[in-house]
């Protein structure tokens, strides 16, 4: 008898005809579904969602070189949303309904992975953590690719640890395809499957044969997305962080920033902070980062299975990457944004750490810890407001109505009004002030005036 305190993969094959795990399974997806998609469309857009609007309204052939031109993504997410936009509308519901349904259907994969590859305890610990993540919930409620693009994430990595242990022909389709998606989905596709070649090259159990497979999987893959690797270069080329606000330089504090953004305490979406009390903020913090050091710490023992190396390697691998790639390219390596993409990993690696191992009797309680600081989180997200594009729209209206007929606000901010605002009052652009205030100005007797930042003397 083995003492390993980890679950073989597969759950000791615990699943047999009557198995609770497709009810669970069920259950866990209808009740992501439902906080996802709760109030989905009660948050303002912001700019970044009015870019996936303009991209998605142009046709399919226009909708690649927008990207390449103006917005560093690839196009699958675009596409799909075209689609939506096609069959509901273009309100925020039909903008964010992707990421909804991503969202949801992510919470039961966590499941379902993480009791095959772990046991039925780890699988529902992971997917509660999901369940009620903050940062998950906001991200499944973004009109943005990040939520699918992390679902497709979790699909690639479990899908290539299911080929090394039981190969067959079926897996091997749904894992080019889940990976060429991702790819085409989000440029971090590219360092998710440098995590699964990192894992491949260190795991040893399994045979050479199936490493072999894989390998002429991941060949198929890189052809598959050829066809985008020329827009990534010339993407890549083009796109500089400087001037760009919302980049910051690597630094070792981002790592504390992510296991805040992780256990649902503090993140940054759109042009809003979401905080928590600073003991809640800490507690939560700590908790996560002593969860994920145990099962690191287990990875790292001669007899550890392989499943818990795999959750160790891939969760961690994704982040690992691209933050040393962000020494050289900052803008790559966003820790409340693109770190979504690991997230449900992670989530893995925490039911798996939190239900089993040598830490199990602080696991339990620390893994409790996470879930009421993400119900907490939850009942704040749906009364805390993300962007205020909205509200500064309904003004504008309110005073236009008065007779107030001139705007002047910035050219970026343009499509987020006039996507809520539909007034007559002139608009000019913010760099019109530049000049001095010139005759328009000059003789109007009121004006309204919006801007991000507000010079000096105004």
């Amino acid at each position: 008898m083995s003492s390993d305190p980890y679950p073989a993969a597969g759950g000791g094959r615990s699943a047999r005809r009557h198995s609770p795990r497709p009810a669970i399974i069920l259950l866990l997806t209808a009740a992501a579904a439902a906080i996802r998609f709760y109030h989905l469309d009660a948050q303002s857009l912001w700019n970044d969602e009015l870019f996936s609007l303009q991209v998605s309204k142009l046709g399919l052939a226009e909708i690649q070189t927008a990207l390449v031109a103006h917005y560093h993504h690839p196009p699958l997410f675009f596409y799909l949303l075209h689609f939506v936009l096609a069959g509901f509308g273009e309100g925020a519901w039909s903008l964010r309904l992707i990421s909804a349904v991503a969202g949801s259907a992510t919470v039961g994969l966590v499941f379902y992975y993480g009791s095959k590859i772990f046991d039925l305890r780890a699988g529902v610990a992971a997917a509660a953590i999901c369940l009620v993540a903050p940062f998950h919930v906001a991200y499944s409620q973004e009109g943005r690719p990040y939520a699918l693009a992390a679902l497709l994430a979790l699909a690639s990595c479990c899908s290539l640890f299911e080929l090394l242990e039981r190969p067959r022909r079926g897996l091997l389709i749904a894992y080019v395809t889940v990976s060429t998606a991702l790819l085409y989905t989000h440029h971090w596709g590219i360092f998710v499957l440098g995590a699964q070649a990192g894992y491949l090259f260190v795991r040893k159990e399994a045979a050479g044969a199936r490493k072999k497979s894989v390998l002429l999987s991941l060949a198929l893959i890189a052809a598959l997305y050829a066809p985008e690797v020329a827009s990534l270069i010339r993407q890549s080329a083009e796109s500089s962080s400087s001037g760009w606000f919302w980049v910051e330089g690597p630094s070792w504090r981002e790592w504390y920033w992510i296991a805040g953004a992780f256990s649902g305490t503090y993140f940054k979406l759109a042009s809003a902070i979401f905080d928590s009390p600073a003991l809640l903020k800490w507690l939560g913090s700590c908790v996560l980062i002593a969860l994920a050091a145990a099962a690191i710490v287990d990875a790292f023992r001669k007899n550890a299975p392989p499943s818990l190396r795999f959750a160790v390697s891939s969760s961690l691998g994704i982040l690992v990457i691209p933050f040393a790639v962000s020494f050289a390219k900052p803008e790559v390596f966003l820790w409340y944004r693109y770190t979504l993409i690991t997230f449900p990993l992670l989530c893995l690696l925490l039911g798996a750490a939190s239900t089993a191992g040598r830490w199990r009797r602080w696991g339990i309680p620390a893994a409790a810890i996470l879930l009421g600081a993400g119900l907490y989180g939850v009942a704040r997200y749906y009364s805390w407001e993300k962007s205020n594009g909205r509200a500064v729209a309904s003004c504008v209206d309110s005073l236009s109505a008065g007779g107030v007929n001139i705007l002047i606000r910035p050219a970026s901010f343009a499509p987020l009004l006039n996507y809520y605002y539909q007034g007559e009052a002139v608009q000019l652009d913010e760099a019109y002030l530049d000049n001095p205030l010139g005759e328009i100005v000059d003789t109007a007797s009121a004006f309204i005036y919006i801007s991000l930042d507000v010079p000096n003397g105004i």
